[in-house]
């Protein structure tokens, strides 16, 4: 069986499907590769790797969807992409761009895909859960760009110079995002308070260093970062004009739900403002902005996902439709 992966045409995309390490685990199961020229390039990994490592590199994406019998995706292919492929494929992805027009053609065409984006988040589904892997991620990232925004130390400095207090961080939301935010602002020396208003949340956050409040206003006036991951759709409103205007000077917001709405007023997706002598920072997809790490974080879930339905003795995908990770990712229903 052939496998496929093309470079991502999503405006802003750096990821890619599939990195040398998980084109040899495929390899050593039987499975010919096909690797779109460059795929890799944006995260760090050349043609050259993806060689050594087994793949064959086309020049042309159209070169790989016709002979594809399963396409691994970071995002959703479109229409055009769906009709170069062969009737009876498989697509495995994060599929939340999914025009109804590409769903309807995977159905005229009998290509089964697996949205990821739709596992239940419980421990069993871990070793394919693509969001909880990239929005760790995020979390992280989300940490080191309002520093980089700030332009300002983080840690407790005593130096002859004088002393630097710790930064200190309010981050609201905490999810998986939200946690490693938490973390990585703890392990870079910054004094940190989080706030969620799921109280079991409260531990998880305590646990990781920080000091959880239920009623965040307050700190508002001495908060140098604060950072929102409340990132359902529609996201909620947590913090306001008055609320921005409470900031010191400097402060820096970063809204994680920006994608969603934003769950601060103002902020504009992947759009940085300056409000009231604030920078307020809109942002999505931020594991795309560390797209070595995200990718082999991606690639591996997306393999040990294709494992869940391979047939060793047949080297074919047979999907198990009692397999309830096979029925809850699975498009078109029905």
């Amino acid at each position: 069986m052939i496998i496929g992966i093309t470079k991502e045409t999503y405006l802003g995309e750096t990821r890619v499907a599939a990195v040398p390490k998980t084109v040899a685990e495929f390899t050593k199961k039987g499975f010919k590769i096909l690797l779109q020229h460059n795929a890799g390039q944006a995260a760090g990994f050349d043609n050259h790797a993806y060689r050594q490592s087994g793949a064959v590199i086309c020049s042309s994406a159209a070169d790989i969807l016709t002979q594809t019998d399963i396409l691994l995706k970071i995002r959703a292919p479109n229409k055009s992409e769906i009709s170069l492929l062969p009737n009876n494929r498989f697509i495995i992805g994060d599929l939340r761009n999914l025009t109804s027009e590409a769903v309807a053609l995977l159905h005229k065409k009998n290509i089964t895909a697996f949205a990821l984006n739709k596992l239940p988040r419980l421990s069993l589904s871990q070793p394919f859960d693509i969001l909880s892997s990239q929005d760790n991620l995020s979390g992280y990232q989300a940490v080191l760009k309002s520093l980089s925004l700030g332009k300002r130390a983080t840690p407790l400095m005593i130096t002859s110079a004088g002393t630097v207090p710790p930064l200190k961080f309010l981050i609201i939301g905490i999810g998986v995002a939200g946690l490693q935010a938490v973390a990585t602002a703890k392990r870079l020396g910054a004094k940190v308070f989080a706030s969620d208003i799921r109280p079991e949340t409260a531990e998880q956050a305590k646990s990781l260093g920080a000091e959880f409040v239920t009623d965040f206003t307050p700190l508002l006036s001495q908060t140098d970062i604060v950072i929102t991951a409340a990132a359902s759709s529609p996201a909620p409103k947590i913090i306001t004009n008055s609320m921005i205007k409470k900031l010191p000077a400097g402060a820096v917001l970063m809204d994680m739900a920006a994608a969603f709405g934003g769950n601060i007023v103002g902020s504009q997706n992947n759009t940085i403002r300056h409000i009231s002598r604030k920078i307020l920072c809109g942002c999505s997809d931020l594991a795309t902005e560390i797209p070595n790490t995200a990718s082999l974080l991606f690639a591996n879930n997306l393999y040990n996902f294709a494992m869940q339905f391979y047939d060793s003795a047949t080297m074919t995908f047979i999907p198990d439709n009692k397999n309830s990770l096979i029925t809850s990712t699975k498009l078109p229903k029905g």
